[in-house]
């Protein structure tokens, strides 16, 4: 709902020092963000949030990226492909309500038997349970060699009304420091880092039907998702 600039310029303001962004499947806003990085003096780290093969079309964070990841494969497939991008391969708000776009319980066991994982969003914004949070944290503690780093995301689609609520602390600076982090899994989710104001309902709902109507006519015409 936002530019790339603006939203770079959100995290500038909110005070962050390293923002991945990670569009529904592309990467065409990553140039821009890049530019504008360089102007507030935040570092960028191009990614993509990537929506695995149906009927659940888990999301799956591919961050560093040298390029764009095909959508629509396997769910292992895709964390291979992220990888084959030079990118880490990290599952974006897991045991989520839904059957669509967040891996159940059952599927991330099954996952973790034959793939490790980069990283998992063990704090995200999107809705859940507390019950769900303390099943999760619980089978993090029991399998965190296999699930990586614990990483905290305010999956932001409104730029200044929602970006930084949730962040991932880690020990330096910069992307480089960023990604070292993750790869040692010595991160650490963060919640209520900003409580900016939220958006309007009519804003949420703009969002919901550009979400559910626009995007999803841009991926029927091949515009977006062919990596």
């Amino acid at each position: 709902m936002v530019s790339p600039r603006e939203l770079v310029r959100a995290a500038a303001r909110a005070g962050l020092r390293v923002v991945c962004i990670t569009d529904h499947d592309t990467m065409d806003g990553v140039a821009e963000a890049l530019d504008a990085g360089a102007e507030f003096g935040v570092e960028v780290v191009a990614g993509e949030e990537v929506t695995t093969a149906p009927p659940a079309r888990v999301h799956v964070l591919g961050l560093f990226l040298d390029g764009p990841v095909r959508m629509g494969l396997p769910l292992l497939d895709t964390i291979r492909a992220i990888r084959d991008r030079g990118g880490l391969a990290v599952l974006a708000h897991p045991y989520m309500p839904t059957y669509f776009a967040s891996i159940t319980p059952g599927a991330l066991r099954r996952l973790i038997a034959r793939e490790r994982l980069d990283g998992i969003e063990l704090r995200h914004t999107s809705p859940t349970t507390r019950a769900r949070i303390r099943a999760l944290d619980a089978f993090y503690r029991a399998n965190r060699d296999a699930l990586g780093a614990a990483v905290g995301s305010s999956d932001s689609h409104f730029g200044s009304a929602d970006l930084a609520r949730t962040v991932t602390a880690f020990p330096g600076r910069g992307a480089f420091d960023f990604r070292k982090a993750l790869e040692a899994g010595v991160t650490r989710p963060v919640e209520r880092f900003a409580r900016p104001a939220p958006p309007s309902l009519a804003t949420r709902l703009q969002q919901q039907a550009r979400s559910l109507g626009w995007l999803s006519w841009q991926r029927w015409r091949g515009k977006v998702g062919q990596g």
